[in-house]
């Protein structure tokens, strides 16, 4: 039976694109962060929709479980299957542009394609694909779609959704769904593209996606403050907000164990603030016009900050090498924590006026269930989604430390839904957080399952992710 699917799938994407052996398969079954390692029959290369359409009909047919794949950058272990018996389809090859339109302002994609791709395509025809993560030199446009990724453009621009025109789907069964419209209207019934952006892979394999892209901002200006709490920086958001009409594209605050760690472990990391902070808040604004009367008055607004003490030191990015080594300090606090050991992830997002009482009570939680433990605090503050994290303490073993994981993470639970909030804002929810999901989201999760059963009646697509 095995050696007679494997036939077959070869004849469908050729012999080349099939991976087999344990070698070959070994980069596509370990996530980033290494703690779910995966299984597989075999990796799977698909190049076009037409192919994967073949696969799912075959899949369907045979009750195969299938899971897709973008860049393999997910931290919730939504993007690996954990069965010997399964396949996972990998997109990496379809990665063409299908079309661009600078009259439009639209562009598509095959979902395979790098979300970096994207932004270089977009820099060379003087245009902006607003959606930015710090692995965006890794993650594909279709695993962005699949969890409705967020990243720090999110206060000015929106989410991936949001960005998000028309896609192409293929369902369980191998039909294709062309949904690749360019409209920015369409009201005849449901949005279907809604339903499958943030699905993680378990209604269809999107294989393309329309996209809105804007005008490339003829300046940006990039400035990093130093504040006393998230409270005060949330109070400097609003100031700047009301000030100046000149778009705020960006609003990321990082405590001051995030730049520690940054500095320590990232070669070339500089801080530009001389005073040591609290808190660090990194904003920067996007123009269309080209003029100092701009920066002046942005100027005129942090200097009010300063003068109110709502933040305590500000400076401004020169150039363009300043401006990267500004955001390098926010790009790298992930791969610098990695440096220093094992890590508890959480992915939050509150009421933006809770944010401060939110990390206060957290931070008392942690300090009391595992006392020593590095609280690695960033985020997006003007949209409320806070990467709350906790490294190993250098006195605990990493499995002592992830003994501790579980009531560490109920009674974080329990705080945010006392607050109203969500314990996944970006990441999705994976085999990590289906618990939570269940206990908290009850009712949502039995209309989930019956879209998943009229979609997916076999259980084929990704299965054992969001829910079981």
């Amino acid at each position: 039976m095995k050696n007679n699917i494997i036939k077959k799938i070869e004849e469908i994407i050729g012999k080349k694109n099939v991976l087999l052996s344990s070698e070959d398969k070994s980069k596509y079954l370990v996530e980033w962060r290494n703690r779910y390692p995966g299984k597989a029959q075999a990796i799977l290369r698909p190049k076009s929709t037409k192919e994967i359409s073949l696969l799912l009909k075959l899949f369907n047919k045979n009750n195969i479980s299938v899971t897709p794949q973008g860049g393999n950058t997910g931290l919730v272990g939504g993007q690996i299957t954990y069965s010997s018996k399964d396949f996972i389809v990998s997109l990496e090859r379809m990665k063409k542009l299908l079309s661009f339109n600078k009259i439009d302002e639209t562009m598509a994609v095959q979902s395979g394609m790098l979300l970096s791709e994207i932004h270089t395509i977009c820099e060379e025809n003087d245009m902006l694909f607003p959606l930015s993560l710090a692995s965006e030199g890794s993650c594909t446009i279709g695993g962005n779609l699949a969890t409705n990724a967020g990243g720090v453009g999110v206060l000015y621009y929106g989410n991936t959704r949001e960005l998000t025109l028309g896609l192409e789907v293929v369902l369980s069964d191998g039909s294709i769904i062309n949904l690749l419209k360019t409209l920015k209207k369409d009201n005849t019934g449901y949005s279907l593209k809604d339903l499958f952006v943030g699905s993680e892979g378990t209604l269809g394999i999107i294989t393309a996606a329309s996209l809105k892209i804007f005008p490339k901002p003829r300046e940006k200006f990039t400035f990093l403050a130093s504040s006393k709490s998230p409270k005060k920086s949330l109070e400097f958001l609003r100031m700047l907000q009301k000030n100046t009409s000149t778009p705020l594209t960006s609003f990321e605050i990082m405590n001051n164990n995030s730049i520690n760690t940054v500095l320590k472990n990232i070669n070339g990391a500089i801080l530009p603030i001389s005073e040591e902070a609290e808190w660090y808040i990194l904003f920067e604004f996007s123009s269309y016009e080209k003029n100092l009367d701009v920066i002046d008055k942005i100027n005129k607004i942090v200097n009010l900050g300063l003068e109110k003490k709502i933040i305590s030191n500000a400076v401004f990015a020169n150039s363009k090498k300043q401006s990267k080594q500004i955001w390098n300090l926010r790009e790298n606090i992930s791969e610098a924590q990695k440096k220093d050991g094992a890590s508890i992830k959480n992915d939050i997002s509150v009421p933006i006026f809770a944010v401060d009482e939110f990390i206060r009570k957290a931070d008392l939680i942690v300090s009391k269930e595992i006392p020593n433990a590095k609280k690695i605090t960033f985020g997006h503050l003007g949209d409320g989604n806070i990467h709350y994290n906790i490294g190993q303490p250098e006195n605990i073993s990493h499995d002592s430390f992830f003994k501790l994981e579980k009531p560490l993470r109920k009674k974080l639970l329990s705080l945010i839904v006392k607050m109203e909030g969500s314990f996944s804002a970006e990441h999705g929810i994976g085999i990590v957080r289906k618990k939570d999901a269940l206990k908290i989201k009850g009712d949502e999760i039995k209309v989930m399952k019956s879209i998943k059963r009229s979609l997916d009646p076999k259980n084929i697509l990704n299965p054992g992710k969001i829910f079981d």
